[in-house]
């Protein structure tokens, strides 16, 4: 009799996990086959699977029972041991520049203002990077805690893929209704929808195409990741972002491994102002689809970037590594290639002649 009540309650538990997965509004919505079968290229898209240009495990084999075991060992330095520094973004000294200004407000959200349109990236101000929240990854504690009523009046959101750390939930639920357009790779779309985004407001794209608005151009660019919020299932399309004016070359990088896309980006759409680039939650695990600080680097310099500005940094305990090394040996690999380094703190002000460089992270 005990038996069957344990294996009762055993059931009944998986039974209300897999309603949870299915009904919880935060994983969104599976896209649907036939739209994106119109819309992507059969090469990328086959069987509801897009594709990378170059073969990506998301892991290396024989690597998942290794993770398994390292998460129960002691990695230290994963979470800083002090308050990391940040400012409350000053929207008023984001005017100084007319043409460019960049508030980096942690991980992988930029606050870019070009020409007077305000864009956010990949807005996370959840309490974790996780569907729910008593569980995952917490943000760092910082001296100033920059909130969604901080922001100022939102142009575009421009959001690179659709994991938990990049396209948040409650964030967009909190937003949506004031911000004016949302502009998305392939079938990110169906979770905005479900979540209440107008339609008219969503604007998706494939690799290779643009969007344009106001005087601003969006060119969707490869990137070498992967997608899916229940499951690893490359429902939806992964991308970079290109964002130029006439006088202007930004590169946002997203989430990607390593790989020749980066040249191809360089030669077609380059050089560029400024790249946004990815450096951290590496590990040797899963190389193909985050880049170590060494290779954000080589990107960059295939991007013929000028200035390069971490992100996906100094906000998550995503990966083993200590917190700051990311931008320890990137700042290395910048200074071995003679490349400018921006290292704002969370919420600093960043323009083409306000470039800031200090090594804030060292005394922590």
């Amino acid at each position: 009799m005990l038996l069957i009540k344990i294996l009762t309650v055993l059931v009944l538990l998986f039974l209300a996990v897999k309603l949870f997965f299915w009904l919880a509004p935060q994983f969104g919505s599976e896209p649907s086959r036939t739209r994106l079968e119109n819309l992507a290229l059969a090469s990328r898209y086959q069987d509801g699977k897009f594709k990378n240009l170059e073969e990506t495990p998301v892991l290396l084999p024989k690597s998942y029972s290794k993770l398994i075991r390292k998460q129960f060992k002691k990695n230290p330095g994963r979470i800083p041991e002090h308050i990391l520094p940040s400012l409350k973004p000053d929207l008023d000294l984001n005017n100084t520049n007319p043409e460019l200004s960049v508030i980096w407000l942690g991980h992988s959200t930029v606050l870019l203002r070009m020409e007077g349109v305000t864009i956010i990236t990949d807005p996370v101000f959840g309490k974790r990077a996780s569907p729910v929240s008593f569980v995952g990854p917490k943000p760092f504690p910082t001296s100033s805690q920059i909130t969604l009523d901080d922001l100022p009046a939102l142009d575009i959101v421009l959001i690179s893929h659709d994991h938990f750390d990049h396209l948040d939930y409650r964030t967009i639920k909190r937003i949506h209704s004031e911000v004016k357009k949302f502009i998305v790779p392939l079938g990110v779309r169906d979770h905005l929808e479900k979540w209440g985004v107008d339609p008219e407001k969503i604007s998706e794209s494939d690799w290779g195409e643009a969007i344009d608005y106001s005087t601003l151009h969006f060119i969707c660019t490869p990137a070498r990741h992967f997608s899916g919020r229940r499951k690893q299932n490359n429902s939806t399309l992964w991308c970079s972002w290109v964002i130029q004016t006439d006088s202007l070359k930004i590169f946002y990088c997203g989430d990607s491994g390593y790989g020749n896309h980066f040249t191809d980006i360089g030669n077609q759409y380059g050089p560029f102002d400024f790249t946004l680039m990815e450096s951290g939650a590496y590990g040797p695990y899963w190389p193909y689809i985050h880049m170590v600080p060494e290779e954000t680097v080589r990107a960059h310099i295939d991007l013929k970037g000028r200035v390069l500005l971490p992100i996906h940094w100094g906000k998550y305990n995503l990966a083993f590594h200590p917190w700051k090394e990311p931008i320890i040996r990137l700042a290395k690999a910048a200074n071995d290639n003679q490349i400018t380094l921006a290292t704002p703190v969370i919420g600093e002000l960043v323009t083409p002649e306000k470039i800031p460089s200090v090594h804030w992270w060292e005394d922590l």
